[in-house]
């Protein structure tokens, strides 16, 4: 311990279970792709009852900009976990271009600031008057994030760097310490996802997959497949790395609104620090200024 140094990177942006649903927040260029105006507002707590667990909240809202093939979008997040608070503010907009008549790819960029915080003050602390857990800290930071999505009748796929710019605590003999807006590709989280929705007898089948990619850490995978019955009822099972099974709800109400609900399950010794697992509940709304409200052709992600 007293010559040894180790650094230990981890994934710290906010995951979502009905992450095709919250494409908006995953990546810029889904922004606009919908053919109508489109939003999402999610919460997931995880860990239920476990002091200091994550708590996030989100809104997305993103639609076409008529008669161009540009879309645009914003959305808005706030994330505490322990004695931290990341609260988001971004502005998205992309560029969709065709492939052929049923294909298509999408560009997108998202600019935006964060507003970071950590209350010292709260930490339980060996040596009282420690001077990085003194007090509570504010930043607030200049941030850009980038998308491709590429998607067709009943498939997509995408890639997504959210955000280019981390928080990083500083050393310094003067102050002490300083949280400071880096760019650095050992902290930058990537991502890389798609699906495919085919028909199995009388029901749709949706398998998907999501990679997380961060330096120095176990690539981690979402392993998810979904089946619509009734064309109302999502039924869904998911497998998170390295150890969490997910289980996913999701109702389609009418042409304008769908609510999901998921529960986590986690499979390791975490498990007996929070018992009731996470939840994730959300409602999504589709709505046009035409005459007929909702979506105008089908689509399931």
């Amino acid at each position: 311990m007293m010559f040894g140094v180790f650094a230990a990177k981890t994934q710290n942006y906010v995951q979502y279970n009905h992450y095709i649903a919250n494409q908006g927040l995953l990546n810029p260029a889904y922004n606009g792709t919908r053919d109508v105006i489109s939003g999402i507002m999610v919460h997931r707590n995880q860990f239920l009852l476990a002091k200091g667990a994550p708590m996030n909240e989100a809104v997305n809202i993103h639609g076409p900009v008529e008669g161009t093939d540009l879309g645009v979008g914003v959305w808005i997040a706030n994330d505490n976990v322990g004695l931290t608070n990341t609260f988001d503010f971004f502005g998205a907009a992309s560029y969709k271009f065709a492939v052929d008549r049923k294909q298509f790819v999408s560009l997108g960029l998202q600019l935006g600031v964060s507003s970071f915080i950590i209350n010292g003050d709260d930490a339980v602390v060996a040596d009282y008057g420690d001077e990085i857990f003194t007090g509570k800290t504010s930043k607030v930071n200049f941030n850009v994030g980038f998308g491709a999505y590429y998607f067709g009748d009943n498939y997509f796929g995408g890639f997504s760097i959210p955000k280019f710019f981390s928080n990083e605590l500083k050393k310094d003999d003067l102050d002490g310490g300083e949280y400071r807006n880096v760019f650095s590709g050992k902290n930058i989280h990537s991502y890389l996802y798609g699906g495919y929705v085919f028909e199995w007898g009388d029901v749709k089948v949706k398998p998907t997959l999501l990679a997380r990619f961060i330096y120095g850490a176990p690539v981690m995978f979402d392993i998810t497949s979904n089946v619509l019955v009734m064309e109302k009822l999502w039924l869904g099972l998911s497998y998170r790395t390295p150890s969490d099974l997910v289980f996913l709800t999701e109702y389609i109400i009418d042409r304008r609104f769908t609510v999901r609900y998921s529960f986590d399950y986690g499979l390791s010794d975490v498990n007996q620090i929070s018992k009731y697992g996470s939840h994730e509940i959300s409602l999504q709304f589709d709505f046009t200024f035409g005459k007929r409200p909702g979506m105008r052709s089908i689509r399931y992600f």
